[in-house]
């Protein structure tokens, strides 16, 4: 009667030993989420412990040279979703598709991918990546109704745009005029605060008061403030500047020179156009001479992308079209040809 026994406890010995060796692989080898390696075979993966490792795990960083960049590419499909500049804060994500127009002066049609936003502070290799810029990237990335961006913002001013208010009734957003008068020292024209009729505190000369002569009036570095600076947050200076400063000085040859940037694209001396401007991406700020002196710049604006006929176009306060325009009236609006190719001086990278 003991051999029954002997064996039915001989079975029950391997079952347990079996399922315990099923256990103890499930445990070792189960991961807490799963993934593929290159070779397409499954791989373990750990869940991420904080937003430098999500963003890593969903995306690869390319670095690259001229200028120095990083490509932050998806990694389930490859696509390049954003462009860093190194030491830039202007960021480049790819977007849903928008168009530009307008119609009241120029054919020109521009489809753009292209999101323009400003990162907290200038972009490091990715040796220096931390939590509070790769919480900012992954919520750009992520984000499925993104809010505007410069180059949508910056066409809210042309011929015709409606009127916006803010929180504080202020209008901010509308049809501007253009408010310019040449002069020596390159100021004396419409600022930002002028186009919205508001008092505003500088830092470096404290309150001002807008001027009626300009009312809702930009000049060209005024919008480009008015953009970078009132909507987007870029510091703005009042005074003239004699050294680089991370904030955006009064005027055009003052922004091109002192603005902390990244040099994009600029000739070979002061007084010619660059050779090459491969480089230029959507955000970029460009500067011209247009008067007597080809050293001197007297223009600024913010380049937009590629129309359809691939001209590199640019949006600006001109008093052409009296007011912010990227069309045609006496000059194409674009950086790559004609009037203000010839006269294009300096590209930089906020």
């Amino acid at each position: 009667m003991r051999r029954p026994q002997i064996i039915l406890a001989g079975v029950t010995a391997v079952i347990l030993a079996v399922v315990g060796l099923v256990v103890v692989r499930l445990t070792h080898d189960e991961p807490t989420t799963s993934g593929a390696n290159p070779s397409g075979t499954a791989r373990a993966t750990t869940v991420a412990r904080n937003d430098v490792e999500r963003l890593t795990q969903r995306y690869e960083l390319v670095d690259l040279t001229r200028p120095d960049r990083t490509e932050v590419h998806r990694r389930a499909d490859g696509a390049v979703v954003a462009t860093l500049t190194v030491g830039a804060r202007t960021v480049v994500l790819a977007g849903p598709q928008r168009r530009f127009t307008e119609p009241s002066s120029t054919s020109a049609v521009i489809d753009s991918t292209s999101w323009v936003r400003l990162a907290p502070r200038p972009w490091q290799p990715r040796r220096h990546l931390d939590e509070e810029v790769a919480g900012w990237l992954l919520d750009q990335l992520e984000d499925r109704d993104p809010p505007i961006d410069i180059l949508a913002a910056s066409t809210q001013y042309l011929t015709d745009a409606p009127d916006g208010y803010n929180e504080d009734r202020v209008r901010y957003i509308g049809d501007a005029g253009f408010g310019y008068v040449h002069s020596a020292d390159e100021r004396d024209g419409a600022d930002f605060y002028d186009y919205l009729e508001i008092p505003w505190k500088f830092t470096d000369s404290g309150r001002v008061k807008p001027s009626k002569r300009w009312d809702r009036d930009l000049d060209c570095s005024g919008y480009i403030r008015l953009i970078y600076g009132y909507r987007f947050g870029i510091p703005l200076l009042n005074e003239p500047v004699t050294t680089t400063v991370d904030a955006l000085p009064r005027t055009a040859s003052s922004m091109a020179a002192y603005a902390r940037s990244v040099l994009v694209a600029a000739g070979r001396n002061a007084s010619e156009p660059p050779a090459r401007l491969s480089a230029v991406q959507p955000g970029d700020l460009v500067f011209f001479a247009l008067h007597d002196d080809p050293t001197l710049i007297t223009h600024s604006g913010i380049y937009l992308g590629k129309d359809q006929n691939g001209g590199m176009r640019f949006v600006s306060s001109r008093g052409t079209i009296d007011g912010p325009t990227f069309g045609d009236v006496r000059g194409d609006g674009v950086i790559d040809s004609g009037y203000f190719g010839q006269r294009l001086r300096r590209v930089i990278r906020l």
